[in-house]
């Protein structure tokens, strides 16, 4: 009876530890990688500052870029960082017209299910031409983060 309880608990212990595993991307061999920086857009774009400076001060633009081409507008919008245990999140969204033409991660997670689920999240976006989208399961986290930011980038064009 005693080896039965040591099997059984040894078990558990084995399945836990195979469920919990979180396997690297592929290719990758770094263990740790280095905080990532924020770089500038590539176009000026006016901005606001709170006042703050120092590494956690972010400016804002105050209006989305815009730049004609052909006839039809297209607008730039970034949206917040998010950051959950998993890293961060933010994105850039390009529209022509109403319609969301691409999405651009401008932070995201280089480790874990955040690296599948990202371009998973991306693609559902633009079929769904909004951030009412489905999380990706195991990346519930992540997904949050993503849809919180692409909501803000939404958000920041119509205004």
């Amino acid at each position: 009876m005693k080896k039965t309880i040591f099997v059984v608990a040894l078990s558990i212990a084995g399945f836990i530890a195979v469920w919990r595993f979180e396997p690297a991307p592929l290719g990758s061999t770094a263990v740790a990688q280095p905080q990532a920086t924020k770089t500038a857009p590539s176009t000026p774009e006016p901005s606001t500052s709170s006042g703050e400076s120092g590494p956690g001060a972010t400016t804002t633009p105050s209006r989305p870029s815009t730049s004609d081409s052909s006839g039809t507008s297209t607008v730039v919008t970034q949206g917040t960082e998010e950051s959950s245990q998993f890293g961060t999140v933010q994105v850039q969204v390009s529209f022509s017209g109403n319609k969301i033409t691409d999405i651009k991660l401008l932070q995201q997670p280089r480790s874990g299910r955040a690296v599948t689920a990202l371009p998973k999240l991306q693609e559902e976006t633009l079929q769904a031409q909004s951030a009412n989208i489905d999380t990706v399961s195991g990346a519930t986290e992540t997904s949050e983060s993503y849809k919180t930011s692409l909501q803000a980038a939404i958000d920041k064009r119509g205004a």
